[in-house]
C-alpha cells in the first residue's frame, strides 16, 4: 500500500506546478482518497491493519490486500490524471473566488451533507457490523458518554462509518465547489460559462444530502422500530407493572449470600448441537455439566437453553438494570446527565427499585466487581444509587496497587485478574457477620472475537471460540474454589449472560429457524421439581427469580415486569407472545416516563 502511495505522491508532485498551493492541496486530496479508500476496504475485508506486510507488500492472496491497494491506486491515479488534463486543456477553468460569506455558507452545506451520510454509515455499521443490535440500543449508546469504553471500539468506528462518511462526502462537496467556481467546456461548447454562488442552491444541496442520508439511515434501522419508539404508545406498564416497594417480601430466618455473575455475551448457542446449541464442539463443557447435574437452567427449549433478548435489555448496562429491577432500560438523557466519575448527583433511573436496594435494606454487604471502568454507560451510578454497592472496577484496581497505573488491556484488565480479585473480595465479605452480595461482570468474551491472553489455549482454530471456552474454564475454577470455602453452603450462585453476542461473523451459517438465547444457571438453591424447560422468558424475569432462589417468599410471584420462574405463573413473554412483548417494549409509555424515569421532585412539579 505504501509503495503505491509513494508512486502516487511522486506523480502528483511532477504533474502540479512548483510553488503552488494547488500542488499541496492536490497532494493532500490524493493522499486522503487513496489511503482512506484502501484502509476502509482493508477493514471491510477484515485484513489485519496491524500487519506491516499489508502496508508494504503486494499480497495477491485470499486476503486481497495487494489487489485492493493496486485497484485503489489505479482509480486514484486515473482521477488525478483526468483532473489535471481537464485543467491544463482549459476544459475546466476557475472563474469565481469565494467571499468570506460564501465560505461560511459552503461550510454549512458541507456539514449538512457529512451529517446525513454519517447518520447512514453509522446505522449501517451498527445494524450490519454488530449482530443483534436494534434501534433502542443505538439510541441508548448515543445518550451515554464514551468514557470507559474499549479504545478498540472507537478505532473501529473511526475506520468504518466515520471514514466511509468522509469518503462519500469529500468527492460530493468537491463537485459542489467546482460547480460554483468553475466554467466547463466540452469541445468548443460551454456547459457553464459564468459560474456564480447561489446561497439558496448551495444550502438546498446541503439539505438534500442531510435528508437523503437520514432516509437511508432510517431504512437501515427499520422504520417500524422508529415509528414505534417515537409515535406509538403502550399501556404495558400501566397494566402489568408491579411496584417492588409494595410487595411484602419474606426473607428466611437465615439469609443466603448471593454471588451474581454477569457473563459477557454468553449464549446457550455455544453448547454443542446435541445439548441444544449450534456448535460442532461444545464450547461450554463445564457449564453444561453444572446445568445437567447440579444446578437449574431455565431454557426456551427441551434442551439446554436460556432467556430471550428484549429491547431495553440488549446491551450490558441495560441488561444489568433489567435483571436486577425487572424493568427494561429505555434511552433517556436523564439516565446519566453528569459526566463526572467523581460525582453521583445525577439520578439514574430514579423510579426503579432494585435487587440491590432490597438486599441493602435487609443488611447485606454488597460489592460490584468488574475489570472495566464502571462509569461507562452509568453503571457506577445505578449500582451506587440502587443498593450502595462498593464499586470495585478498573480504577479500584489501579488505586489499590493491584495493577500498574499504565496497565490497560481490552476494556481495562482481563478476566484472569477478575477471578483472583473475586476470591479476595469473597474472603473479605465472608468475614463479616452480615450476609453478602457479590455482583461481578466478565469482559473477555466481548465482541469482536474476544480477548485472548498468552494462557488462552488454541483448541478450535478461531479466537472467539477459544475465548468462550476459556471463560467457561475460568468461571468454573472460581466455582470449584468457592465450594471449598466455608461460606459456600449458605451462598446461592447465579450465572447469567448479559445479552446475545454482537459478533456479526460468529453466526454466519446459523440455521435461521434456531432461536438463540442468553445462558442462565442457578446453583445451590433449595428448589426441586421446577418447570424449567420450554419456557419463554426474558431479563426482567431474573429479578423475582433471583429473590426466590435466595429463599425469599414473593407474594403473587411478580415484581416489576418480571415473573418468578420457580413458580407456576406465566411470564409476560408467555402471556403476550415474544413478538408482541418486544413490540410493546419498543413503544412510548407515559407511565414509564412519568413514574419511573422522573424523580419525585420532577413528578410533583409536573402535577
Amino acid at each position: 500500500m505504501l509503495f503505491i502511495f509513494i508512486l502516487l505522491v511522486l506523480f502528483v508532485y511532477q504533474q502540479t506546478p512548483k510553488k503552488s498551493l494547488g500542488r499541496w492541496l492536490t497532494l493532500g486530496y490524493t493522499s486522503f482518497l487513496y489511503l482512506g479508500t484502501t484502509i476502509f476496504l482493508y477493514n471491510q475485508q477484515k485484513i489485519d491493519l496491524s500487519d506491516w506486510r499489508s502496508y508494504f507488500l503486494l499480497q495477491f492472496n485470499e486476503e486481497n490486500s495487494g489487489r485492493i491497494s493496486l485497484l485503489a491506486g489505479l482509480v486514484t491515479f486515473a482521477l488525478v490524471f483526468l483532473f489535471w488534463k481537464l485543467f491544463s486543456k482549459g476544459y475546466v477553468k476557475k472563474n469565481y473566488q469565494y467571499s468570506r460569506k460564501n465560505w461560511i455558507i459552503y461550510s454549512v452545506a458541507v456539514l449538512l451533507i457529512f451529517s446525513g451520510f454519517l447518520a447512514y454509515s453509522s446505522s449501517r455499521y451498527a445494524m450490519k457490523g454488530i449482530d443483534n443490535t436494534s434501534f433502542d440500543q443505538i439510541l441508548f449508546t448515543m445518550t451515554q458518554p464514551i468514557r470507559g469504553s474499549d479504545s478498540g471500539q472507537i478505532i473501529n468506528y473511526i475506520i468504518d462509518p466515520l471514514l466511509e462518511a468522509l469518503l462519500i462526502t469529500v468527492p460530493l462537496v468537491t463537485l459542489l465547489y467546482f460547480a460554483t467556481t468553475c466554467s466547463f467546456k466540452f469541445g468548443s461548447r460551454y456547459l457553464q460559462r459564468s459560474p456564480h454562488f447561489s446561497t439558496k442552491k448551495v444550502v438546498f444541496v446541503g439539505l438534500i444530502g442531510l435528508v437523503f442520508g437520514i432516509f437511508l439511515s432510517g431504512k437501515e434501522m427499520g422504520y417500524a422500530d422508529i415509528k414505534a419508539f417515537y409515535f406509538e404508545h403502550t399501556n404495558l406498564y400501566d397494566k402489568y407493572y408491579v411496584d417492588p416497594q409494595e410487595v411484602d417480601l419474606e426473607f428466611p430466618e437465615k439469609k443466603q449470600n448471593l454471588v451474581y455473575i454477569f457473563l459477557e455475551s454468553m449464549e446457550s448457542s455455544y453448547f454443542s448441537k446435541e445439548l441444544g446449541g449450534i456448535q460442532e464442539h461444545n464450547l461450554l463443557p463445564n457449564f453444561a455439566d453444572l446445568a445437567q447435574n447440579e444446578g437449574i437452567n431455565f431454557s426456551n427449549s427441551n434442551k439446554l437453553g436460556g432467556m430471550l433478548q428484549i429491547p431495553g435489555a440488549n446491551q450490558t448496562a441495560s441488561s444489568m438494570v433489567a435483571q436486577t429491577s425487572g424493568l427494561p432500560l429505555r434511552p433517556s438523557t436523564s439516565l446519566n446527565s453528569s459526566e463526572s466519575s467523581e460525582e453521583n448527583s445525577a439520578e439514574y433511573f430514579p423510579g426503579a427499585y432494585s435487587l440491590g436496594e432490597i438486599l441493602d435494606e435487609e443488611g447485606y454487604n454488597q460489592a460490584l466487581l468488574m475489570g472495566s471502568e464502571a462509569e461507562f454507560a452509568g453503571r457506577d451510578k445505578y449500582f451506587s444509587q440502587h443498593g450502595d454497592y462498593d464499586i470495585r472496577d478498573y480504577h479500584w484496581a489501579v488505586e489499590t496497587g493491584r495493577i500498574p497505573e499504565d496497565y490497560y488491556v481490552w476494556w481495562g484488565y482481563e478476566d484472569r485478574k477478575l477471578v483472583d480479585y473475586a476470591k479476595e473480595t469473597l474472603n473479605e465479605l465472608s468475614q463479616e457477620e452480615e450476609p453478602f452480595n457479590l455482583t461481578m461482570l466478565t469482559v473477555d468474551t466481548h465482541f469482536e472475537d474476544g480477548y485472548a491472553t498468552e494462557d488462552t489455549p488454541d483448541l478450535f482454530g478461531d479466537q472467539y471460540s477459544n475465548v468462550i471456552h476459556d471463560s467457561d474454564k475460568q468461571i468454573s475454577q472460581l466455582l470449584e474454589w468457592m465450594k471449598e470455602q466455608p461460606f459456600y453452603e449458605d451462598t446461592t450462585v447465579v450465572l447469567v449472560g448479559d445479552h446475545l453476542t454482537m459478533d456479526s461473523d460468529f453466526f454466519d451459517s446459523v440455521d435461521p429457524n434456531y432461536q438463540r438465547s442468553v445462558f442462565n444457571l442457578f446453583l445451590n438453591t433449595d428448589k426441586q421439581n421446577v418447570r424449567n424447560r420450554n419456557r419463554q422468558f426474558s431479563a426482567v424475569d431474573m429479578f423475582p427469580t433471583t429473590l426466590s432462589a435466595l429463599g425469599v417468599e414473593v407474594p403473587e410471584d411478580r415484581m416489576g415486569l418480571g415473573v418468578n420462574l420457580f413458580s407456576s405463573q406465566p411470564t409476560l413473554t408467555e402471556q403476550l407472545g415474544y413478538d408482541r412483548f418486544q413490540n410493546e417494549l419498543m413503544k412510548k409509555s407515559d407511565f414509564y416516563n412519568e413514574k419511573l424515569m422522573q424523580t419525585k421532585e420532577e413528578d410533583e412539579q409536573r402535577e
